[in-house]
């Protein structure tokens, strides 16, 4: 599948594009499967997912970023989610010179602890905004994880949260699902989980709004449930971000 030849948006919105993910994922519904979903516009295909498969199947919301190496920002460090959970990379933090351990912490090693101390901070906020708490060890530990997205351009945001899982979990299996992802970029992420599950996967994907018929805009319905699912409804964000 893929645009029309007039340009059409394959997507309605992300309710519609949740809705025919699930369809796709209907051989996952099992008893140790938990939708854990990375963005807000991710949480919105996350909710209509799990609500498709099963209402006893638990929808959390998993927000991680990367660390950003003070010197050359688009180098990861590592990765901070928001349940409190750090990942340092010890070999590309020592090769640009930081010292993580307790014997010979340096100059570069307190500035990076203390910017994962604003970043935990920000997304601490950020995941207590969703009506459920944060996963625990308990929640993810020998489960399947749907890691849902509303769409992949870079993938930097899953890939983050693959890494992130992968070191501080020890889940039975991850399987990334998203609507659609760049054919290359869904061969890389097959190599680090057990599956990737999308409705399209072209040579191209281009900006991710344009899979969607109003773009960045979040639709009525899209914030209805946007503000049901996140305790900040005066504030829940009209538009959405990619990675």
């Amino acid at each position: 599948m893929r645009r029309s030849a007039s340009g059409r948006a394959l997507f309605d919105d992300r309710i519609h594009a949740g809705r025919q993910l699930a369809n796709n994922l209907r051989e996952h519904a099992e008893a140790d499967v938990v939708v854990l979903s990375v963005s807000r516009g991710g949480a919105i295909v996350g909710s209509v997912i799990a609500e498709s498969l099963g209402h006893s199947i638990p929808h959390l919301y998993y927000i991680v970023r990367p660390i950003p190496c003070p010197s050359i920002p688009r180098l990861s460090l590592g990765s901070v989610a928001g349940d409190g959970s750090v990942r340092i990379d010890n070999v590309v933090a020592k090769s640009m010179g930081i010292v993580c351990d307790d014997a010979t912490h340096n100059v570069q090693a307190t500035e990076l602890m203390r910017m994962v101390e604003d970043m935990d901070l920000q997304l601490r906020a950020e995941q207590e905004s969703f009506w459920q708490p944060a996963p625990s060890a308990q929640d993810l530990e020998g489960k399947t994880l749907l890691v849902v997205d509303d769409g992949m351009e870079a993938g930097d945001t899953m890939r983050e949260a693959i890494m992130h899982l992968r070191h501080c979990y020890e889940a039975s299996r991850i399987i990334v699902a998203v609507p659609f992802c760049m054919a290359d970029l869904r061969r890389q992420l097959q190599r680090h989980v057990e599956s990737v599950v999308d409705i399209v996967s072209p040579l191209f994907v281009g900006s991710i709004a344009r899979w969607y018929a109003r773009g960045v805009s979040a639709s009525v319905a899209e914030q209805r449930l946007l503000n049901r699912l996140f305790v900040d409804s005066a504030t829940t964000i009209s538009s959405f971000d990619y990675d």
